[in-house]
């Protein structure tokens, strides 16, 4: 594959990786017991990194206490902070549509120079 090519799709990939990054919410494995279950890890969800950053998410979820949880056994409300991790996936998704667009713009030049 010609560089030029490789280039050509780096640039909008790139992009498009960073907006997902730095735009899209994300979840958190909450802390604590939950039954048991294959399919599913007990999660608490995030704002997007752009609101998580600025503001305090604080999002809460139900876990149990005990280590081999069954029903009935006590639950406690947890609080899962979003904010170090909304600023990581921010600054990550910067980082990375910065560079995509680098990259557009150095293969739009190496286009209209040959």
């Amino acid at each position: 594959m010609d560089r030029r090519r490789l280039l050509a799709a780096l640039g909008p990939l790139l992009v498009l990786l960073g907006l997902w990054i730095a735009v899209m919410p994300f979840s958190r494995p909450l802390p604590g017991g939950a039954h048991f279950d294959l399919g599913s890890t007990p999660r608490v969800g995030c704002r997007s990194p752009v609101i998580g950053t600025f503001a305090d998410d604080r999002p809460t979820g139900t876990v149990f206490t005990t280590p081999r949880p069954m029903e009935g056994d006590p639950t406690d409300e947890v609080e899962v902070p979003c904010g170090g991790r909304a600023r990581f996936r921010l600054g990550l998704g910067i980082v990375l549509l910065t560079g995509g667009i680098v990259v557009q713009r150095r293969t739009a030049s190496m286009g209209t120079t040959t």
